[in-house]
C-alpha cells in the first residue's frame, strides 16, 4: 500500500494535511459504486480483497469498502485511525435513522481532538478530517461538520448545511468496530429490504469543481453552481454515460449488470 501511495503522491506538510491528500486522491481514483451488490457478489471484505478489487482491478465500491480501504492506507502510512460504525438518517419524507451502524468511517484522535475521515459517503465527500466540535469544512460537495449530541444511534452527529439550515446526515458512537462488523455491513447492504443498494444502479463522484451520480433513469452533475440532469432513453445511453465517466473497470461491470437484466429498457 505504502508504494501505491508513493507512486501517486508526496505527502507534505501536517499529519492532518497528508490524510486529506490521501483523502483527495481517494476521491480521484475510486467511484462510489453498488455493482458488486447488484451482481451478487459473495466474497467476504477482507484487507486483501479490497487491495485487489480496488488497487488491482481499480474499481470502486460503498462505505465498508472505500473507508475500508482508506484504513489500510492511513494505518501503513502511520497513522492510528480506527474504523467505525454509523446510521444513516434518511430524510423528509421518512425522517428516520435506516440500517442500524451500516455506514462505515475512520476515526483518528490528534492532539486531544477527534477527528471524522469519511471516504465513502456518496458524492457527499469532504476530502479532509473534520473535527469534532470544530469549524466546518467545505468541498465541492458542499459544507459539513461533527458535532457533539447524543441521539439514539450514538454521541456524535454529522451535519450539513443546506439551504442555510444544518441538516443531519448520520449518527454514531466512536466505539472501534473490526473486520466481522465490515462483513455484517455486506450482508446488510445486500440483503435487508432497507438497503436501497440492492435495488438499483448508483455511481457518484467528487470531481475538481462538483459532483456527478448515474443511475438507471439519469446522469445528474452539480459543477459550480450549476446543475444539469440527462434523462436516459435506454440502456446505451446509460453506458455511454458510465464509460465518459467512471473507471473502465466500473464500465465493464456496468456493462454485466445490465446484461443479466431480464427486462430491458429498450
Amino acid at each position: 500500500m505504502l508504494q501505491w501511495i508513493s507512486d501517486r503522491l508526496i505527502l507534505s506538510g501536517t499529519p492532518l494535511e497528508q490524510i486529506s491528500q490521501v483523502q483527495t486522491l481517494f476521491a480521484q481514483q475510486f467511484e462510489f459504486e453498488n455493482l458488486d451488490v447488484l451482481l451478487g457478489n459473495e466474497e467476504p471484505i477482507t484487507q486483501q480483497y479490497l487491495q485487489d478489487k480496488m488497487i488491482q482491478q481499480r474499481r470502486g465500491g460503498l462505505c465498508y469498502e472505500l473507508n475500508g480501504l482508506l484504513y489500510i492506507v492511513l494505518r501503513d502510512l502511520g497513522f492510528p485511525v480506527q474504523l467505525a460504525a454509523g446510521t444513516v438518517w434518511a430524510p423528509s419524507p421518512r425522517d428516520s435513522y435506516v440500517m442500524d451502524r451500516t455506514h462505515v468511517v475512520n476515526l483518528l484522535e490528534y492532539e486531544d481532538t477527534l477527528y471524522l475521515i469519511d471516504s465513502g459517503f456518496g458524492n457527499n465527500l469532504i476530502m479532509q478530517p473534520v473535527a469534532l466540535d470544530g469549524d466546518a469544512v467545505t468541498s465541492p460537495a458542499g459544507t459539513f461538520r461533527l458535532r457533539t449530541e447524543t441521539t439514539e444511534k450514538g454521541t456524535m452527529v454529522f451535519e450539513q448545511l443546506k439551504y442555510n439550515n444544518w441538516e443531519l446526515r448520520y449518527g454514531l458512537y466512536p466505539d472501534a468496530i473490526d473486520w466481522t462488523h465490515l462483513n455484517h455491513v455486506k450482508q446488510q447492504i445486500h440483503y435487508n429490504p432497507e438497503s436501497s443498494f440492492n435495488k438499483a444502479l448508483l455511481i457518484a463522484k467528487v470531481t475538481n469543481d462538483g459532483t456527478y451520480s448515474i443511475n438507471e433513469d439519469r446522469y445528474h452533475r452539480k459543477c459550480n453552481g450549476d446543475v444539469e440532469t440527462l434523462p436516459f432513453q435506454d440502456h446505451d445511453e446509460l453506458l455511454e454515460q458510465v464509460r465518459q465517466h467512471a473507471a473502465p473497470a466500473v464500465y465493464e461491470a456496468t456493462v454485466n449488470y445490465i446484461n443479466q437484466q431480464k427486462t430491458p429498457c429498450d
